[in-house]
């Protein structure tokens, strides 16, 4: 009796792992290039796989008996992926599956192009269909869809569905001698029909559906509601694989927390590259072993698939008696140029658990990529220190500030006379003795002749001269005077804007008295 429970608990065991290992058994993606068989790469597949046919020529029958099989053409294009029936008796493609996807194809030359002989559930789409005997045919097949298909040329009839009903066929583009058959109830238009050749309603609206509704076959009551006028394909929604994950490199054993955000998949399915697989959203997973790991993840519609993949790099696990010192490298975008000077440092320091920066004009940062501004001309040394619990480390670059760019034009507002007293502070480099010299330019045209000292000023405006004789030399001094200071040199413009200020005072102020004085003596006469 033990022997028995034994053996059951073993045979229970084993299917239970067989089980298991089927539901852990993924999708797959099979490649069919040109001068290999699209029907090998059907016999050798298993339900939910996708064989994707690259661009080319094949010619062959294909037949497909397994159920839940995608089969598009690479490119999605079916202008570059043609296939041609091996004789005018055969089907290019005969379905008796379910959950059959064909897209993407050009298909020709042969008795069916596309036979679906009791068929469930499959999807015909994205294809051109031209040149056979009957382009589609439904046999017994039911809840079906067929749409954004060119049917055209075939010689019998474009489509023919004989003891089949509950099929979709809509937005695709009937151009035969004999559009369709129809001997059940099925449907031909969803929010759009589909473009008939031998249509001849109109379309007063202009919304490029028919007035009318386009006869199949009035007895079973098919009927196109909303013919289109013109055909314009559909382009299909191709899913997009999109994930990020949280690190790419570390040490083992290494966590790394995967998040899944593709766009149009209906079903996804990740591969670990080691034998594991995984079909959530948002997972995580420990490399335990160190080495490359590449995590791949796989997402498909029913108009194809697509994949992303990121490479993990697990290292070596540190031996935890040698300790891990940090090491502090940073780069710049510049590392000269003139006031203000702003500069961008980037962090590459490694094993570091924080940073300080230090510009070298009293400025600190402990942002890993700081922008810093120097205002002031000079070399100043920044430095980056990198800290962990073993220790620090340091950086530094020598940035180098120079002096802001002259703008003005002096030789074009400047005298001859007056321009041997003017000194550019960035030819001396000494900011000093160009204020200096400014300073001393003015004062030397207010100790013109003129004006040496207060009283040959106020004797000039209380002479023997009338003061109509006096208003027009003041005038010209003013000037003279005006023109002088607007001269100066960007580098001391604030100065000389308060310099300005000032000898106008002092001139005015002189003037008043002058006045005052002239007014005095002549009352007193």
């Amino acid at each position: 009796m033990t022997e028995i429970r034994t053996f059951r608990r073993i045979c229970f065991f084993a299917i239970f792992l067989v089980l298991v290992l089927m539901s852990e058994t993924g999708a797959v993606e099979n490649y069919v290039s040109p001068g290999e068989s699209i029907q090998e790469a059907v016999d050798n597949a298993f339900p939910g796989d996708t064989i994707l046919v690259k661009p080319g020529e094949y010619n062959e029958s294909i037949q497909i008996d397994q159920d839940n099989l995608t089969i598009i053409s690479y490119s999605k294009n079916s202008y570059d992926t043609i296939i041609t029936g091996k004789n005018r008796e055969s089907s290019i493609f005969k379905i008796i599956a379910s959950n059959v996807t064909i897209s993407g194809f050009s298909i020709t030359d042969s008795k069916y192009g596309i036979y679906l002989n009791g068929a469930q559930n499959c999807i015909i789409n994205n294809s051109i269909i031209s040149g056979n005997n009957i382009g589609i045919c439904l046999f017994k097949s039911e809840n079906n869809t067929l749409s954004n298909n060119t049917v055209s040329s075939n010689a019998d009839c474009g489509i023919k569905l004989s003891a089949s009903s509950n099929n979709t066929i809509y937005n695709n583009f009937f151009n035969n001698t004999n559009n369709a058959r129809d001997s059940k109830l099925n449907t031909w238009n969803r929010i759009s029909g589909n473009c008939w050749s031998d249509y001849t309603g109109q379309d007063e609206d202009g919304d490029n559906i028919g007035d009318t509704a386009y006869a199949v076959n009035r007895l079973t009551k098919s009927m196109d509601y909303r013919p289109l006028m013109n055909f314009i394909p559909e382009l299909p929604v191709m899913p997009e694989a999109i994930f990020t994950s949280n690190v790419t490199v570390g040490y083992a054993p290494l966590t790394v927390e995967f998040t899944e955000i593709s766009e149009n998949a209906s079903s996804l399915l990740w591969s670990l590259g080691n034998l594991e697989v995984s079909t959530s959203s948002d997972f995580s997973h420990t490399f335990v072993n160190e080495g490359n790991n590449t995590v791949t993840l796989n997402v498909t519609n029913e108009n194809g698939s697509d994949s992303a993949n990121v490479v993990i790099n697990v290292l070596k696990a540190p031996d935890p008696s040698v300790p891990i010192f940090p090491e502090a490298k940073f780069g710049t975008n510049v590392t000269i140029g003139h006031v203000p000077l702003t500069i961008q440092f980037f962090d590459l320091s490694r094993n570091a658990a924080s940073l300080s920066w230090n510009f070298g004009d009293g400025k600190k940062s402990y942002c890993p990529e700081p922008k810093h501004t120097f205002c002031c001309p000079g070399n100043y040394t920044v430095s980056l220190t990198a800290k962990n619990d073993n220790g620090s480390s340091s950086a530094c670059v020598i940035i180098q500030v120079l002096k802001s760019i002259n703008q003005s034009s002096i030789e074009n507002t400047v005298s001859p006379e007056d321009a041997s007293s003017i000194v550019n502070s960035e030819d001396t480099g000494n900011s000093g003795l160009s204020r200096r010299n400014e300073g001393d330019r003015t004062r030397g045209f207010l100790n013109m002749k003129s004006f040496e000292s207060v009283e040959n000023f106020v004797l000039f405006f209380t002479g023997t001269q009338p003061l109509a004789e006096v208003e027009p030399q003041v005038e010209h001094k003013i000037l003279r005077l005006d023109d002088t200071i607007k001269n100066l040199t960007e580098d001391s413009v604030s100065r000389s804007k308060v310099r300005n200020i000032s000898m106008r005072t002092i001139f005015f102020g002189f003037l008043v008295i002058a006045l005052g004085l002239s007014t005095f003596k002549r009352g007193r006469k």
